[in-house]
């Protein structure tokens, strides 16, 4: 049976065990096959958990995962205590999946833009690795990675590209509070800087900084486009101070402090 066109919307349902996801069905075996190539990085490895899969359905774009008992990133880096411990977890477990993750057949490179130029190789890619889609198990404390599919928001379709356009979407997300919201995040300068500095240490390929502001210039836009139709204009307004606290943090970051980050290019 032949996949149906894309015109498919994406659907997630959460029942009493199992996670369904329904979408066009090239994308949804796509990310069938990269969450089983991370579900491998991850037993090697020890970091992290992928939810198993249940049964699948390429023709008509449907996975169906288990269902684990979790709690949120954002909920557990607010506690102070366990956040630079928790964000170090976070930081190795991404560069696993870069330096580790095995392209399915056929993997696609996307070339050009979002970073992508001479100067940096391509990796395998989560594709929307947001705090969101970062969890830890309520039983185990192991942690856990979901939703292995390309946000749409991105402008992103490829399996290859950029190892810094999933740090750059980590960032954001990480940024992404109002000043009084829930689960506010303790000292986030100083876990947004060990996440890039255990991850500049952790991965093979190091970590670009002008490929990392390169791909956050190009997708903040489309972010702020993003919060605007999810928030509503008027609400989207509290957020606004997230990305450009995001922006004077970089600015002030200190190259000395990442021995794996590499400068821009000025020749």
């Amino acid at each position: 049976m032949a996949p149906r066109s894309s015109t498919v919307p994406r659907a997630v349902s959460v029942r009493s065990d199992v996670v369904v996801k329904i979408q066009e069905p090239a994308a949804s075996r796509r990310e069938r096959l990269r969450t089983l190539a991370g579900q491998k990085v991850g037993q090697q490895t020890g970091l992290f958990l992928v939810p198993g899969i249940v049964s699948f359905d390429d023709a008509r774009g449907e996975i169906v995962f288990e269902r684990l008992p979790l709690v949120g990133l954002g909920r557990a880096l607010s506690d102070p205590n366990r956040s630079m411990e928790l964000i170090g977890r976070v930081a190795k477990g991404l560069a696993a999946i870069h330096g580790q993750m095995e392209p399915a057949e056929g993997a696609r490179t996307h070339g050009g833009a979002l970073g992508m130029g001479a100067q940096r190789d391509p990796a395998p890619v989560h594709g929307d690795f947001g705090v969101f889609n970062v969890l830890f198990h309520a039983d185990s404390d192991r942690m856990v990675v979901i939703d292995w599919a390309n946000a749409d928001w991105i402008g992103f379709d490829a399996d290859l590209g950029a190892p810094e356009i999933d740090v750059a979407v980590f960032l954001i997300s990480l940024f992404h509070r109002r000043p009084f919201g829930p689960w506010r995040i303790s000292r986030r300068h100083a876990v947004a800087r060990h996440f890039l500095a255990t991850y500049a240490e952790a991965a093979p390929h190091g970590l670009d900084m002008g490929t990392l502001n390169a791909v956050l210039s190009t997708i903040t836009p489309a972010f702020v486009r993003l919060t605007r139709r999810q928030k509503g204009s008027l609400k989207a307004i509290a957020y606004r101070h997230g990305l450009l606290d995001l922006r004077s943090f970089l600015w002030r970051l200190s190259p000395k402090t990442f021995p794996g980050i590499r400068q821009p290019h000025t020749g």
